[in-house]
């Protein structure tokens, strides 16, 4: 089982303007919530851990996950569900965060660490919940215990500037010791800009494997080429790209559940064998997941795709 622990939340995302009005839908969201729900769908078995709440948007995102297939490893909470408005500029979503004393953040080691299944193979971490306070320093001490226990961590920063700049110090120090225990990195072009500012992609890249030259790093650029270090040997890959584009929300979360949904069904969810996998064979893990992504990213908010929509779009 691959699990992914993190935020859940509510993504209030604005619509097309029609006679100057705004509207916008609400949709389940989350990095790590998306990424198990996008594993689960294509095949893998997937986890979720994390404190989901008692009210009514609480009970549809604990209904979605359940409805894809995802197993809730958490508790749930009476405080309230997380909300993300998400205003977008020709498809790029700009998010405003609501999460002071939510459900989400109602965790900590003791409860998150009892609720790990003895089935985990990997346990992936992301975005919003490692910024700042005890929540966030609980999600760091298990991601780092379990690295240290020889199972597979993964991280995605999945940077969000507007709560990420005020805590820049903390936030940084924390995603780079996490990077150094990590086996497996997905951050974007704009993650790489905020954490290694004044860098290009690829001189940000190249800092980072010096950070964690264990790890797989992959850094994503939109409709750019993907960037890959590997202890085995990087590359440079052209994405696929969607048809028609809808928005690039959960376009990344899904990328990063190809990949890890590849890796198991080629028996490299274990630090030692994803080190040791050659270039050709990553790359067509890789290759892959950008179609998966290209997908969600033809569908307005995280919708990731089924195993058998990735293989027609094949």
């Amino acid at each position: 089982m691959i699990v992914c622990g993190g935020e859940n939340l509510i993504d209030v995302i604005e619509q097309p303007q029609t006679a100057g009005a705004r509207a916008f839908l609400a949709h389940v969201g989350g990095s790590p919530y998306n990424c198990s729900r996008a594993i689960a769908r294509l095949g893998g078995a997937a986890g979720y851990l994390g404190a989901i709440s008692t009210d009514s948007f609480g009970a549809q995102l604990l209904d979605t996950l359940e409805g894809d297939g995802v197993r809730f490893l958490g508790q749930r909470s009476a405080a309230p569900t997380t909300l993300a408005m998400v205003t977008l500029t020709d498809g790029q979503p700009d998010y405003r965060f609501y999460r002071e004393r939510t459900a989400e953040r109602a965790i900590d080691l003791q409860s998150l660490r009892a609720a790990l299944p003895n089935e985990m193979q990997a346990l992936h971490l992301s975005s919003i919940a490692l910024v700042e306070g005890a929540d966030a320093q609980a999600w760091e001490a298990l991601f780092c215990q379990v690295a240290q226990a020889g199972s597979l961590v993964t991280l995605d920063p999945n940077v969000r500037a507007l709560i990420a700049e005020p805590n820049r110090a903390a936030y940084s120090a924390r995603l780079q010791g996490m990077a150094q225990a990590a086996h497996l990195i997905r951050l974007s072009d704009e993650d790489a800009a905020w954490w290694f500012p004044g860098l290009s992609p690829q001189a940000a890249l190249d800092h980072l494997a010096m950070i964690a030259p264990q790890a797989v790093i992959l850094l994503t650029q939109g409709p750019r080429p993907v960037l890959c270090h590997a202890p085995a040997g990087g590359f440079t890959l052209q994405p696929a790209l969607p048809a028609q584009l809808a928005d690039t929300v959960g376009a990344g979360d899904t990328l990063m559940a190809a990949v890890l949904v590849g890796l198991a069904q080629q028996n490299a969810l274990a630090p030692s064998a994803l080190a040791a996998m050659s270039p050709d064979n990553l790359r067509a893990i890789v290759a892959l997941a950008t179609e998966a992504a290209a997908l969600t990213c033809s569908r307005p908010g995280c919708n990731p795709p089924m195993a058998a929509d990735l293989w027609r779009r094949g």
